[in-house]
This record gives C-alpha cells, structure tokens and sequence, in this order.
C-alpha cells in the first residue's frame, strides 16, 4: 500500500483524514456557538469540541455510512455539552453566568422579533421547557443563524418539519414569556 510521504499515512487513511477534517470545518463554528449557548465558557466550549472530533474520528468509517452525518455528530455535541453542563454548573455558581449564552438569547429573541428580553434567564429558562427539537431549532435557527437546511440536516429532518418546529416553539415561548411578565 502507497504510503503518502508528507503525513505518513497510507492513501486510504489520508483520505479518511481530509474527509474528517472537511467535515469538522464545515461544523465546528455551530458546535463551538451551541456550546456557548449553553452557558458554557469559551474553554469549555472548545473542550467540548475536542471531545466531539475524538468521538467522531473513533468512528469515522461508521458514521460515514450513516444517512445523515450531521445529525449523528449534533447528538454526540448534545451528549458532550450534557456532560460539560454539569460539570460547569458548579463553577457557574462560584462565578456568575457566561456573557455568550446572554448573548446567543438575545439574538435568538431579536431575530424571533420578540425584543431584547431584559429578563434573560427566564427567556433561557422557557426555552428549556420546550420539547428537544424545538429548543434545538430554537438554537440552531435563531441563537446560532444557520439555514433551515442546514438546520434540517443536523436534526436529520426537513425544511418543513423545522420551520413547523419554529412556529410551534415561538408561539410557545411567547405565550410562556407573555404569563411570565404578567
């Protein structure tokens, strides 16, 4: 087997390897931005990458036969940012929240045309009692701004099926936003 000079690797793994690292620069920019959008801090953000492409590379040739890669890794980044959640809850509450994830809020509020929500936890918090997906295309849709395409393939959905999911979920956050500041 022909060994490439320059890395060391056979052609097939080289190939392997130019495949990961196309795929992981088409996503990580929305991993690290979900990350961050989940109160955690820049370098938990990054670790939680990190643990996403080690996961992701044991299984490259699996995840490869899969119908949609994208929904796979945005399960593995899901279960990543669980994990990192809370092991950062502890350390939030010595040091206040992360001035991202107010951030990501407010956008998603803004591009909802809701406003800038003053009471941001509370906006947070509604959007966890969402049903999963629609907390997710409440995420990856308003907080993070990606396509409805794109946001189809990382939920292994459709267009349609997202943009129902983003009706549904801003109806529900603004009634629950609505009795909140009532």
């Amino acid at each position: 087997m022909a060994v490439d000079p320059e890395f060391g690797l056979a052609a097939p793994q080289r190939r392997d390897q130019l495949t990961f690292d196309a795929f992981c620069e088409t996503h990580e920019q929305a991993w690290l931005a979900a990350a961050r959008a989940c109160r955690l801090s820049d370098e938990q953000a990054h670790a939680v990458v990190d643990a996403v492409r080690d996961w992701l590379w044991g299984d490259w040739q699996m995840l490869l036969r899969e119908p949609a890669p994208a929904a796979s890794a945005w399960r593995v980044l899901k279960e990543e940012i669980s994990r990192a959640g809370l092991a950062a809850t502890a350390d939030r509450d010595q040091h206040g929240p992360q001035d991202q994830w107010r951030v990501a809020i407010r956008t998603a509020m803004h591009r909802m045309h809701m406003g800038f929500a003053s009471d941001v936890l509370g906006t947070y918090e509604a959007i966890l009692s969402l049903p999963e997906r629609q907390q997710d295309v409440i995420i990856l849709r308003y907080a993070l701004d990606l396509r409805d395409e794109t946001v189809a393939e990382y939920l292994d959905s459709t267009v349609v099926t997202v943009r129902s999911h983003a009706r549904h979920a801003e109806s529900r956050l603004k009634e629950k936003l609505a009795r909140r500041n009532a």
